[in-house]
């Protein structure tokens, strides 16, 4: 990776940090949040669910930089967030604090296919594994940075000086994106990329590319797979285990532990052994962790042995399968990221529905809530061995 390519790296890694900061941080601090703005703590978690849901509008904001140029909208993002944070600092009041993670959900929505998009533009594919992998450390980091610094703000101030603390960090991220990061091609030197700012033009040019359908495919059926499974395990692991409290403060430790090393994984493995390899064989281990994991109700040490496992193949397959979609509609790279963005986002959310019917109809049996989800992510692994390309034709 030589100077050029390693600032716009760290630019963009710094920048997604303190973006994903503003999505982990209230996870583990419902409570004294909710105290802080005077509301329930059903009233925060709705908050963050409403957050999430952003995620939903991701074909139709998050294709402007086909428009407006991936670095421009990049910094934009961030002086966004900046202000919003900004605003959250000043003011403590439970509608500002609606309005202000809300924003941040959009904001993020629109930042991560740019960035997904922007290295397909300018990393020849080959490469690309390893770089968009370096980027994607920053969500399993931002845990690590958003649980002890909110746990001591929270405990020496108050939530405003954690947005403080955010708000800075999101100017420095956007500072750095404008100092460091190399300008993409100018939006009036690629004429097609004005037509897809449309957003249901983009989701045809998406619809009739039956790759691009397909991808979209797997990436819904890994996410229904997971949710499924993540939304119940917490219940299981109290039932079988009769360690709630235990398990909430493990599960933190699974679940970064094994982002981080399907991260690297993808980093250090996927562009010799092949992005579409990696994420297929990912999901084919997660699925078998869905269906083993129920079984292993005996011990505890083993069944979070699985779940690491498990969080490592799933989190190796999302990341590997990023750069490979960029090379779907090379020409409307952002179109095609935004588009898996909502994906995953759709995934999430009939996951989770579909999550807590199995559990109500089963009588609460998580064999058939692993079943289930092994099913479905044995879907995911069929429709990536079969109908995804392997890409790596775009010339560069």
């Amino acid at each position: 990776m030589n100077a050029r390519v390693a600032r716009s790296v760290f630019a963009i890694f710094f920048a997604r940090l303190a973006i994903n900061v503003t999505k982990r941080y209230a996870y583990p601090f419902v409570s004294p949040i909710a105290a802080s703005l005077s509301v329930s703590a059903e009233s925060i978690q709705n908050v963050v669910a409403l957050s999430n849901s952003a995620g939903l509008l991701s074909p139709v904001l998050g294709v402007i930089s086909e428009h407006y140029g991936r670095k421009a909208v990049m910094v934009g993002v961030m002086l966004l967030i900046t202000g919003m944070c900004l605003l959250a600092a000043l003011f403590s009041s439970f509608g500002v604090f609606v309005v202000v993670m809300f924003v941040i959900g959009i904001g993020k929505i629109i930042y991560d296919p740019t960035v997904q998009a922007y290295f397909g533009d300018t990393i020849h594919f080959s490469r690309r594994a390893r770089v968009m992998g370096i980027v994607e450390l920053s969500w399993a980091l931002s845990l690590f940075v958003a649980a002890p610094v909110t746990g001591y703000l929270l405990e020496a101030s108050t939530l405003q000086a954690v947005f403080l603390f955010i708000a800075v960090m999101s100017a420095l991220g956007g500072l750095a994106i404008w100092r460091l990061v190399e300008a993409d091609r100018k939006p009036d030197a690629a004429p097609k990329r004005i037509r897809m700012i449309n957003p249901l033009t983009a989701m045809r040019a998406v619809s009739a590319h039956p790759p691009a359908v397909f991808a979209l495919l797997f990436s819904l059926c890994l996410t229904v797979s997971h949710e499924i499974f993540f939304i119940n395990y917490g219940l299981w692991m109290g039932s079988a285990f009769d360690l709630v409290l235990t398990a909430l403060g493990a599960v933190t430790i699974v679940i970064a532990i094994g982002e981080v090393i399907g991260e690297f994984i993808v980093i250090t493995l996927a562009d010799r052994f092949g992005v579409k390899r990696t994420a297929m064989v990912g999901m084919l281990i997660a699925a078998v962790c869905f269906f083993i994991i129920p079984t292993l109700s005996f011990s505890l040490p083993l069944a979070m042995f699985a779940m690491v496992i498990m969080f490592i193949c799933i989190e190796a397959s999302i990341v590997a399968s990023f750069p490979l979609f960029t090379e779907i509609l090379p020409d409307a790279r952002a179109v095609m990221m935004s588009a898996n963005m909502g994906a995953h986002s759709l995934g999430r959310v009939a996951g989770a529905a579909f999550g807590g019917l199995i559990y109500k109809h089963s009588g609460g049996s998580f064999l058939v809530i692993g079943i289930i989800a092994g099913l479905i992510g044995l879907l995911a692994f069929v429709i990536m061995l079969r109908y995804v390309p392997s890409g790596g034709h775009s010339p560069r």
